[in-house]
């Protein structure tokens, strides 16, 4: 095992050596992890070094809410739970997560417009949608969230520091756009040159050039007033650095998306923050998730080319600990092609964990004739599982290969413990603590991937769930009533007079809360909620 790792840091610094130099991934100084990750510019695995292993920072593209969730957009969120849980759950590491909400897009305001539907409110809704799809799919929400619309300053702010450092442009139509020639290492993760030739755009200085902030354009656009002069609303790669910079600043450990996103959208997002942070590399590891496509398909999942498949058609047939095996089984980096020979697979491979759970338990509770076992041969069994799981883990996140270890010891274990061949001269049975040690680590392992349910009885709960219609994110209520509760505030005391009658109302709104043990915090700038502490008596006042 030692001999192996040596020889991947070695493989590792061997790729480093040959680096293209415009181009180059810079290794951080830190803690070396003895974890290899791929990286597409380098085109080779990179080992993981943490600046601060006392907190991982990691920011991940989120949903532009326009629409319903389809299967493409979960097996990316998904795939990135599952690292984020290898992370977390299994390496141990102190992950701090973030995402943004995309509320203010031109697919938005393009189906505000088919609608008829306020912008606003056909975000949130679709918003509110996404939040209970990730739930019955098990994705951990991120630890912080941040939607566009809310944090107009915060990216303007970005914006003009890029505008006084001549790094961005207003142009004619009094937009924003970013200046590529401004950026030496631009094109570094597409490896594409901004000096390529294309054909040239209005308003730009460059066809590389990208919008900061897109000027207003019709009277029905939602927009915001700027200091440079113009109205208008963000560009789309702008929101994520502006974001991710407010939570984390100049320095970014692990930045995930699918691998659509490589570029433009990451690739811009990392020339502006280079840009604005006068840093050579802004984010040390992009996590590039492979896409879906549908068996027999040449594109992608999406709902522009109208192939998608909606995640309520998908729980009438399959389940989220189903989908979730599917993608360990393809590892992360892989395209995925769907098809119900792909689910079946990954069913059947979920029933043998269920069925060894199952059998295990059985032999525990004396149901089978109990064996005599090989002691030495279980020891060196569990210690080769435990040692290849890492290994496997270690190796760029190959589930693949960690669940085809895991699958191997329980078919071993099966074979024993199953085996109707009693003899009756045979020995007393024993090392039932090196059985109850390889089931105890394959139950934790399958739990830190994420996989929910490993009984029958719970499987069966599971599909009933996902198929109902009365899922409730309770989480995801609380933040809309409270959402409601605060525009009621904010009406309630325009022009400096106060509307007694709407503040009644917030009061029983809030009261209602806290009867159902959700205790309202107002600050000045909205509100926030914790669950009350039950050994605290609460009022039922009015």
């Amino acid at each position: 095992m030692r001999k192996l790792r040596l020889c991947r840091r070695n493989l590792c610094k061997k790729s480093e050596n040959v680096r293209d130099p415009v181009y180059s991934w810079q290794r951080p100084c830190g803690q070396h992890t003895d974890i290899n990750i791929y990286n597409h510019s380098m085109r080779g695995k990179v080992p993981l070094v943490l600046v601060n292993p006392q907190m991982v920072t990691w920011y991940t593209c989120g949903p532009t809410v326009y629409d319903s969730t389809h299967l493409g957009h979960a097996s990316t969120y998904v795939k990135v739970d599952i690292i984020q849980r290898i992370l977390r759950d299994y390496f141990k590491y102190n992950l701090v997560t973030a995402m943004n909400i995309t509320d203010v897009d031109d697919k938005i305001i393009k189906r505000s417009r088919e609608t008829g539907q306020n912008w606003q409110e056909l975000a949130q809704s679709y918003e509110t949608e996404f939040n209970r799809d990730m739930q019955l799919l098990n994705v951990k929400p991120p630890n912080l969230r941040a939607h566009v619309s809310t944090n107009i300053t915060t990216i303007q702010r970005f914006i003009e520091q890029l505008l006084a450092e001549q790094k961005a442009y207003v142009a004619e139509d009094e937009s924003v756009y970013f200046d590529v020639a401004a950026c030496t290492n631009y094109g570094k993760l597409q490896k594409i040159s901004k000096d390529e030739p294309k054909e040239p755009q209005e308003y730009k200085r460059n066809a590389a050039d990208f919008a900061l902030w897109k000027a207003k354009k019709a009277a029905d656009e939602p927009s915001w007033k700027s200091s440079w002069g113009g109205d208008g609303r963000p560009g789309w790669h702008i929101e994520c650095s502006a974001i991710a910079g407010m939570f984390f600043g100049g320095k970014l450990d692990f930045h995930a998306g699918g691998l659509d996103l490589r570029f433009p959208h990451h690739e811009n997002e990392e020339a502006q923050c280079c840009a604005h942070y006068n840093t050579k590399q802004w984010v040390n590891y992009w996590m590039h998730t492979g896409q879906l496509y549908v068996a027999g398909a040449q594109q992608k999942m999406s709902k522009s080319l109208g192939n998608t498949i909606t995640l309520a058609e998908f729980f009438k047939k399959y389940t989220a600990d189903e989908f979730r095996m599917a993608c360990l089984l393809s590892n992360y980096r892989n395209a995925m092609q769907y098809s119900d020979e792909m689910m079946q697979t990954a069913r059947q491979t979920l029933r043998k964990f269920i069925n060894f759970n199952a059998d295990l338990h059985a032999y525990m509770q004396l149901q089978k004739p109990l064996k005599f076992l090989d002691e030495g041969a279980l020891e060196a069994q569990l210690k080769y599982m435990v040692t290849e799981f890492d290994n496997s883990l270690r190796d760029d996140f190959d589930t693949s290969r960690a669940l085809s270890v895991l699958l191997d010891q329980m078919s071993s274990i099966s074979r024993c413990i199953n085996d109707q061949n009693v003899d009756a001269e045979q020995q007393p049975a024993r090392c039932l603590h090196l059985l109850l040690a390889a089931g105890n680590f394959i139950n934790a392992s399958m739990y830190n991937l994420g996989i929910k349910h490993m009984s029958t009885a719970e499987a069966q709960r599971e599909a009933l769930a996902t198929n109902a219609q009365s899922v409730v994110n309770v989480d995801v209520l609380v933040a809309d009533i409270l959402q409601i509760r605060g525009k009621l505030r904010e009406q309630a005391s325009v022009n400096g007079t106060k509307n007694l009658e709407l503040l009644r109302i917030c009061d029983q709104l809030r009261n209602i809360l806290v009867r159902n043990g959700v205790e309202v915090r107002d600050h000045k700038q909205g509100s926030s909620w914790v669950y009350q502490d039950r050994s605290k008596s609460v009022s039922h006042s009015g």
